[in-house]
């Protein structure tokens, strides 16, 4: 595709269904800014608050009606929320976005056509991606895994005691546990490995681990979309959650959360 300077673009691609695209956004949009990774087999968005937390959006390119990346790897740093909030202004499912990126230090261009005919442009400003922060979680080392469907997991997310600062997570073979201590007491939600909620468990030492509450909150617009969670914990307590999103059609589309244990001297 050739802008109307007649400029070549190295990127490229089609969504159709732009409400698709802004609900996946909006699982990682808790900060203004984030990054943007293209490769040839999909993209990777990247949010982080630069400590405790990074969300990481998976879609690789049969999300896409149209897809070309014509270099091996392009990363920007883009406003990420205000493009989610472009891609939300279209009402209804019967619409496309078009990306187009031309090369270093232009703008990142999308063309909104929704099916009244109406066009809607946007221009956003892009910068060379910063440094990625690296949680360094280590796979190899990993003593707790469980595959649960999401149902459960959001209703106890949704009803955690809000004057609670922290949520302490204990995990072993046969259950989780989720404990609270708020204004109205100590509160513990637990869920057994014989639950129909949870899919497998695979649990090496039994380990504990307290999580900043408002950084778990975080992770409830993907909650609303996922219908199975990966939930890891590394040697150093490492918290990974990776929600698998169905778009029927065999399209799947993943988001990761990795978030970062508490302590004694945190805030």
């Amino acid at each position: 595709m050739e802008l109307e300077t007649g400029q070549v673009t190295v990127m490229e691609m089609k969504k159709e269904n732009v409400k698709e695209l802004a609900q996946i956004l909006k699982t990682v949009v808790f900060k203004d800014f984030g990054m943007l990774y293209a490769f040839e087999t999909g993209l990777k968005i990247t949010v982080d608050d630069g400590a405790f937390q990074q969300a990481n959006a998976f879609l690789n390119s049969a999300f896409f009606s149209d897809y070309k990346v014509r270099e091996d790897r392009i990363a920007l740093k883009l406003p990420i929320k205000t493009i989610y909030e472009f891609l939300s202004i279209p009402e209804g499912n019967s619409n496309s976005v078009k990306f187009s990126y031309s090369g270093m230090f232009d703008p990142l261009k999308l063309l909104i056509e929704e099916s009244d005919g109406c066009v809607i442009r946007g221009k956003f400003n892009s910068s060379i991606a910063d440094q990625e922060l690296d949680f360094e979680f280590d796979d190899s080392a990993v003593p707790v895994t469980y595959l649960l469907k999401t149902q459960v997991l959001k209703d106890i997310f949704r009803d955690f005691d809000d004057t609670s600062r922290t949520v302490k997570m204990s995990f072993s073979s046969s259950v989780i546990c989720f404990s609270t201590v708020g204004e109205v007491g100590e509160t513990t939600v637990s869920i057994p490995s014989r639950s129909l909620q949870m899919e497998s468990a695979k649990c090496t030492e039994e380990v504990e681990h307290s999580y900043q509450l408002s950084l778990l909150h975080r992770m409830n617009p993907a909650f609303a979309l996922a219908s199975k969670l990966i939930l890891r914990v590394d040697e150093r307590g490492v918290l990974s959650c990776q929600f698998s999103i169905d778009h029927g059609e065999c399209r799947t589309s993943y988001i990761e959360f990795l978030t970062v244990p508490t302590t004694e001297t945190d805030g």
